[in-house]
């Protein structure tokens, strides 16, 4: 029997890039792969135990993204949580790291947001550093 393929729950404001990266994450990785808008939705599929990773919008409509970090971090079925965002990592966002935040990714990058995906799923040990910690060139140099 084969290994169970990553399991990543989207949560996003805006249907289309939630859609984007839906297709992204299962055309390029082979992930199973579904999309909520809602937080709180999103930690009741996390609870049962459905995703093992979660990656979320710093915006999120009813749902603080601290405490959705916090809540999802706190579950039974803990998942590996990615942040997406405008731009470069704040030192605010920073914080985050306490509450169970894995990395935070600039949603500008999707080349970025998938080698950190794919190294999160693929090894329990695997470490992707921050954003601010990664070099423009990371991928064309073909380091992970």
């Amino acid at each position: 029997m084969g290994e169970a393929r990553p399991a990543v729950l989207v949560v996003h404001n805006d249907e289309r890039e939630a859609s984007a990266l839906r297709v992204l994450l299962v055309r390029s990785l082979g992930c199973k792969a579904e999309v909520t808008w809602s937080g709180l939705e999103a930690l009741r599929l996390l609870d049962a135990g459905h995703f093992n990773t979660l990656l979320t919008d710093e915006y999120v409509p009813d749902l603080y993204v601290g405490e959705l970090i916090e809540r999802a971090s706190s579950l039974r079925f803990s998942p590996k949580v990615f942040v997406v965002r405008k731009g470069r990592g704040s030192n605010a966002m920073h914080h985050y790291r306490n509450l169970g935040l894995w990395t935070l990714l600039d949603k500008a990058l999707p080349q970025t947001i998938l080698a950190s995906i794919g190294a999160s799923v693929i090894s329990e040990r695997a470490h992707t550093p921050f954003i601010d910690d990664v070099q423009p060139d990371f991928l064309a140099r073909g380091r992970s």
